[in-house]
This record gives C-alpha cells, structure tokens and sequence, in this order.
C-alpha cells in the first residue's frame, strides 16, 4: 500500500543510492525500497528516437506507479526523470497520467515537478553554490561527496544551469545507465 509519509522519507535516503554506479546494483535496490511503499518502478528500454524519459501514474488509489526509460543513458538523467516522476506523485492529483516527452509544453505540474527533483537532487542553499565549482573536476567531486550524490548529478545540473557547456569533458564523471546492463550482469 502506498505509504506517503514512508516515500517522501525513502526519497531522501535514495539520495544517496545516485553515487552506485552500476545500474546492475542500484535498479534492483530503487525497485525494493519503492515497493515497501506501494510505489512499482518499471524500466522500459527507449526505442530509437523514442522522446519520452518517463511516466508516473495511479493503478489504484494506493499503487503508484513510475516507468522510467533509458534515453539519455546517464546517470544525471535517470536519477533527475525518478525524482521527477516521484513528484509528481506527492504533488499531484491522483487521476492525472503524467508522460515526460522531450518538446512538449511545459505545464505547471511539469515545472512543479522539475523544481521538485532539482531541490531534491541539489538543496536550493546548496545550488548557489554551483556557480563557484566553475569546471574543475577536484571541485565538483568535493562538493558531490560533501552533499551526498554522484558528481555526475553536480555536472548535469551546471549544465541545464549553463554554468558548463554542453560538449564538457566533465562529462565522464556522469556514469551509462542503460537496461541491458541489467540483464546482462
């Protein structure tokens, strides 16, 4: 049964599970502790040129359920679109299917949502602090380990923030997320 008190708190332990860098580990430990809280986490590989990164929606008044895809294949994405999707689940009604499409007009509950995983993700005291990582590597690593998530996260957000370029060589520290690692290991 869908717990929320339990999810918003099982929220901020997840946190913490965004610095496993393989999929192989940390999908199947997401999957467990979501369940515990009546919230079902389904992947479902992108197709080619496939624009949505997920989905959140009710089966029942006490099942939640979110679908996530491997699109982007990196670890900020993946870890941005649950967080996204997990709120829309605490924000919003209940009878609202939300699907996240790459082009589509961002709807107030899709901003609500976006704001919730990036404050999430990153504290909005902590994100002032971005601006001053510039594009040393040493410094986002620090800065990563010192609030708990993978630096691949820290560059991803400087980047939707354009406090990094796109195209930057910070973008190794983001890991692959792609379900056939899954079930090939």
């Amino acid at each position: 049964r869908y717990d929320s008190q339990g999810f918003k708190k099982t929220l901020q332990m997840l946190r913490a599970l965004t610095k496993e860098e393989k999929p192989q580990i940390f999908i199947p430990k997401l999957s467990k502790i979501c369940a515990k809280v009546g919230v079902i986490i389904t992947l479902v590989p992108a197709p080619k040129g496939c624009p949505v990164s997920g989905a959140a929606r009710w089966l029942t008044s006490d099942k939640a359920l979110i679908t996530l895809s491997d699109r982007y294949k990196t670890n900020d994405q993946f870890w941005f679109s649950f967080f996204h999707e997990a709120g829309h689940l605490i924000l919003h009604e209940k009878r609202i299917f939300f699907i996240d499409t790459e082009g589509q007009l961002k709807s107030e509950e899709e901003n609500e949502a976006d704001t919730y995983a990036s404050n999430i993700l990153i504290s909005p005291d902590e994100a002032k602090k971005l601006s001053g990582l510039g594009a040393d590597e040493s410094e986002i690593r620090k800065f990563a380990e010192k609030i708990g998530i993978a630096p691949g996260i820290i560059v991803g957000r400087m980047q939707r923030e354009k406090l990094l370029v796109w195209k930057s060589n910070l973008n190794r520290l983001k890991t692959k997320v792609e379900f056939s690692q899954i079930r090939a290991s």
